[in-house]
């Protein structure tokens, strides 16, 4: 998973500071930009950065978070308010904001939030792909041979240099692509990348424990720098009670 580019707009330095440590703190997120003038945000802010997030004060000088989001809603995929009022809501919510948090906001809530959205768009996503691909095609053996693997079936991907095996409940392939080439495939769905080697169906892990994790009668290692965020969004997957212990 490549870090997510993120971008920081409010009218104070504290709350920019907060954020911003947040994001800085946390591998799989980039603090691309920060702006404490909403209208130097309008400008400095293009299509071209390919920003994934922006955080956004509401209560601006010179034009309010709202106002600046109907502007900006091309060049981010998901925009969060965030404010220290909840009367704003009604109007984040109609200009399509992805959350809504209200300050002071803490590192947990924060970090919730942005697994909450891009979990909510994996499923809108693998929605689409399922519906329209249960399965791909890959060029084994004697050239002109293909062999066909359904999704549903693949425990993990783990890469060999130049090559990745698919290891699925049935057997197990060896096929020339790399792993850039899977995660671009697999983007969206429930595959993971949780070790620089290795690319996991993430409904086909059947315990987590320490630093490993169980599919099948297969170990899979999670590397340091891909641990938390497979963590933290298996957290938000989590059954817990509201019963005091």
């Amino acid at each position: 998973m490549e870090q997510l580019r993120c971008v920081v707009i409010d009218d104070e330095k504290h709350s920019i500071s907060i954020l911003s440590d947040y994001i800085e703190t946390n591998p799989n997120l980039k603090l691309v930009k920060t702006f404490l003038d909403p209208l130097i945000a309008l400008s400095g802010i293009s299509i071209r950065d390919k920003i994934d997030f922006i955080f956004l004060d509401i209560d601006m000088p010179e034009i309010t978070g709202i106002e600046l989001a109907k502007k900006l809603v091309n060049r981010s995929r998901f925009i969060v308010f965030t404010t220290a009022f909840t009367k704003y809501a009604i109007e984040a919510f109609e200009v399509n904001a992805s959350r809504y948090l209200v300050k002071p906001i803490s590192k947990p809530k924060f970090i919730k939030t942005v697994w909450d959205i891009l979990d909510a768009e994996r499923k809108r996503i693998e929605g689409i792909r399922i519906a329209q691909k249960k399965y791909f095609y890959v060029s084994i053996g004697e050239r002109g041979q293909k062999l066909k693997i359904k999704k549903s079936k693949i425990l993990f991907f783990e890469s060999l240099k130049n090559y990745m095996k698919i290891v699925t409940e049935d057997e197990d392939y060896t096929v020339y692509l790399t792993m850039k080439e899977v995660e671009k495939e697999f983007w969206g769905t429930l595959f993971y990348r949780v070790h620089r080697s290795y690319f996991v169906n993430e409904e086909r892990v059947e315990k987590i424990a320490g630093n490993t994790l169980k599919l099948g009668a297969h170990i899979i290692p999670m590397g340091n720098n891909y641990k938390q965020g497979f963590i933290e969004f298996s957290e938000n997957k989590t059954l817990r009670s509201g019963r005091k212990s």
